[in-house]
């Protein structure tokens, strides 16, 4: 049995596309905020920088916004200081 296997990108279905950070400004300027932020300097097994930002919005709805690497570290400052 043959099954086609075909790779949609993002502008094919007119999804707009953030980094993390433009995410979080995003879902902070409608109306949801930060309840969890990973530690500073956490890393995952490999030893890259990770970084876990949970939101909530204000009809409860949560939301995720995970980096890895470089952006880790930008998500990271970021939402410590847009926390608040």
């Amino acid at each position: 049995m043959l099954v086609e296997r075909k790779q949609i990108t993002v502008s094919e279905v007119s999804v707009p596309m953030y980094g993390s950070t433009e995410t979080l400004r995003q879902l902070l300027s409608n109306q949801a905020y930060i309840f969890r932020i990973s530690p500073k300097g956490y890393t995952i097994s490999n030893g890259v920088d990770y970084c876990h930002v949970g939101l909530r919005s204000n009809n409860g709805t949560d939301y995720a916004i995970q980096a890895y690497g470089k952006e880790a570290i930008e998500l990271y400052n970021e939402a410590t200081k847009l926390r608040y």
